[in-house]
């Protein structure tokens, strides 16, 4: 089970921005810090409190925070 809260807060981490600022429909895009680092820190995240891997690719088509948590959702019941 993927803590969200959790997810959310480490990704505002990752993006140096409030957690109050960061809502399923924020696109990242629009973040200053969303750059190739931010992207790693994402991978390595998911990974490490989700156990899934996910790719570059993948992390380059997630626009909004959702579509993260959307891709991380697939990823779990693809491994299942």
């Amino acid at each position: 089970m993927v803590d969200l809260v959790k997810m959310r807060a480490s990704i505002a981490e990752i993006l140096f921005i409030p957690v109050d600022e960061l809502h399923g429909e924020t696109r990242l895009e629009n973040s200053d810090n969303w750059d190739s680092m931010a992207r790693i820190g994402i991978i390595a995240l998911v990974f490490e409190q989700v156990g899934v891997s996910v790719s570059g690719e993948e992390i380059e088509r997630v626009v909004t925070v959702q579509d993260l948590f959307d891709l991380i959702d697939r990823k779990i019941k693809d491994a299942a």
